[in-house]
């Protein structure tokens, strides 16, 4: 199973990266941002992609956590590109993944405690890197395989 936590810690990377693009930004500004607009729904298919390879064991002992709408996200931003709601897009970026990087790094500290330590000590030396360099990228989960 320690490819599942990669797909989790996938979630929590791609969750982080999603706020870092949002960060201080108007939703106007970001739906006229194309850059962004895309860089979230690149990282929203990643997300979905990662759901994609949770086991139907977790899923059912996580039910609190919407995988099935989490994935329907993903196949509605990658088929249907070209008619994505926009509204909807940035309210799921801004209200859900939050509250879906939460709930996976619960299940990730008690499903893969050593996948979480690793990830928490990637954060940390990113976030010292960080406030040494402003426009040091995010660690990824290559880091931790």
């Amino acid at each position: 199973m320690q490819r599942e936590g990669l797909y989790l810690v996938d979630i929590v990377e791609a969750a982080r990266k999603i706020a870092s693009y949002l960060e201080g930004v108007s939703p106007e500004v970001w739906a006229a941002d194309s850059m962004r607009r895309d860089a979230v729904i690149w990282q929203l298919s990643i997300i979905g992609e990662a759901v994609g390879g949770i086991s139907d064991e977790t899923r059912a002992s996580t039910p609190e956590i919407p995988w099935k709408l989490i994935r329907g996200m993903r196949n509605n931003v990658v088929h249907r590109y070209f008619s994505v709601d926009w509204k909807i897009v940035h309210s799921a970026a801004t209200v859900n993944v939050p509250e879906l990087e939460r709930q996976v790094r619960d299940l990730l500290q008690h499903a893969h405690p050593d996948l979480f330590r690793r990830l928490e000590q990637e954060e940390s030396r990113a976030s010292a890197d960080s406030s040494d360099d402003e426009h040091t990228e995010p660690s990824t989960s290559s880091d931790l395989r």
